[in-house]
């Protein structure tokens, strides 16, 4: 029977493997995208909930995640989310997207201070794609 520690390790497994994949998405991770995706799971409520969040970021962010982690959370992510009803989850579904873009950004060149007019200003073709993917499995989710 999982545990309320296994719910949560697979929920932080299955949220922070998107976030993970936009920053692998040109094929490296830049610091800044590092940074970027560990923020991002502060900001959902998974870092401080266990080692397991910590140690399986850093070792994606370091070695690019499987995979078969990363076609999973494209077919348990809406299922997961829209099936639980603790707190990591409901702040998952309404703030993943938006830290997902951040971390597409992160890369960008900053020219000048401000909002850019372009909203995908600093947002590679490939980046782009993933936040694509995750933004349809978050519409599914009523």
């Amino acid at each position: 029977m999982p545990t309320h520690q296994d719910e949560i390790e697979k929920m932080a497994a299955l949220v922070l493997a998107p976030l993970v994949e936009v920053a692998w998405a040109d094929g490296h991770v830049t610091p800044a995208e590092r940074e970027a995706v560990f923020e991002a799971a502060r900001a959902l409520g998974l870092g401080q909930r266990s080692e397991f969040c910590r140690s399986t970021l850093r070792r994606w962010l370091n070695e690019a995640p499987p995979t078969k982690v990363l076609e999973q959370w494209r077919q348990s992510l809406a299922p997961t989310l829209a099936a639980s009803a603790s707190r990591p989850s409901l702040k998952a579904k309404n703030r993943l997207l938006s830290e997902a873009v951040k971390i597409a950004k992160m890369d960008a060149l900053d020219f000048e201070e401000g909002p850019a007019i372009d909203q995908r200003a600093g947002i590679t073709d490939a980046e782009q794609r993933v936040l694509d993917e995750l933004a349809a499995v978050l519409e599914s989710i009523e």
